[in-house]
């Protein structure tokens, strides 16, 4: 069996230098498996250890989920699983480790950590805490050079969607030249700054340490391996709902329900006066409201025109 990734995104993805790496931005973009392949360039190294983070322990050990997903690709490399502490040990020494940052205190759980290589599963599920102080965590004295890797789908109301603003056109949908492209950032005042050069921010900011991030979108269609296997995930995702449909299958980064998503006033006759009622229907909860006669609902209809006659 050959273990590769597909081309297009998940090459790319792979392939980057960047110290921060976001790939996705919509369902069935293969994800999940690119961020397990990309520790496989470590599984000989006995110095390097990474961290694979999703925000519960369940999301870990979810059926078919992260560590499912593992089992199906280090099995293959001969890695022994450590399930009791959902850990893989890979013949020469490699270590990967599953864990959950549930909470931002689970953060401190980390003190004193040094972890070469981290990977962030659905990014948007996590804080924005939580991932800079992992940053922090992130060295190394292996002779890798540090990196994170995470994976994302879209969320307007995330933090994520200020990363990848420069990524994403005004309608909210990845901007297809820029995708890999590879640009830079400080922390001053605390709020990021950005540039297309490091050299720029290092003579504007004085003693800063720019890194280096990029963003690699990807949907259902880069990934071929499962259209073929599962064409039917296609229908699931169209069966979404109009928000959902529009963030998962279409990677839509600026979409959220609104009031007047949903109903919109030409969908719905004007009428110049109310007509007359035929009948007229009252019931109540008894749930809520407890009535002495006992009755639920009090049914009156009012005379025909006929019955009037």
């Amino acid at each position: 069996m050959i273990i590769e990734p597909q081309p297009g995104p998940q090459t790319r993805f792979l392939e980057s230098n960047a110290d921060i790496v976001i790939y996705g931005g919509a369902a069935g973009g293969g994800k999940t498996y690119a961020l397990l392949l990309d520790f496989i360039r470590h599984y000989n190294d006995d110095n390097v250890g990474g961290v694979c983070f999703r925000r519960t322990s369940n999301q870990v050990r979810n059926e078919g989920g992260l560590w499912d997903t593992s089992a199906k690709i280090y099995s293959l490399l001969g890695a022994i699983p450590k399930e009791s502490i959902l850990t893989w040990v890979f013949p020469k020494g490699g270590k990967l480790k599953f864990s959950h940052l549930e909470y931002d205190k689970n953060v401190l759980d980390w003190q004193g950590a040094q972890i070469p290589v981290i990977y962030f599963d659905e990014l948007t599920h996590f804080t924005e805490k939580q991932f800079f102080y992992m940053l922090s965590r992130n060295r190394s004295v292996s002779g890798v050079k540090p990196y994170i890797r995470a994976t994302t789908n879209p969320s307007k109301r995330s933090w994520v969607r200020s990363l990848v603003d420069w990524y994403v056109n005004d309608k909210g949908f990845p901007i297809n030249e820029r995708s890999g492209v590879v640009r830079y950032f400080i922390r001053h005042d605390d709020r990021l700054i950005w540039s297309d050069k490091k050299e720029d921010l290092e003579s504007s900011y004085k003693g800063s340490m720019p890194k280096s991030f990029t963003f690699i979108p990807a949907n259902l269609s880069d990934n071929k391996i499962l259209i073929e296997t599962d064409p039917s995930y296609l229908a699931n995702l169209k069966a979404l709902s109009k928000v959902e449909r529009a963030q998962l299958l279409d990677g839509n980064w600026n979409i959220e329900p609104t009031s007047g998503m949903y109903f919109k006033r030409h969908y719905f006759e004007e009428v110049g006066a109310i007509p007359k009622l035929k009948s007229i229907v009252r019931c109540w909860d008894r749930a809520a409201t407890e009535h002495k006669d006992g009755d639920n609902c009090l049914l009156y209809t009012s005379p025909s025109p006929r019955d009037r006659g």
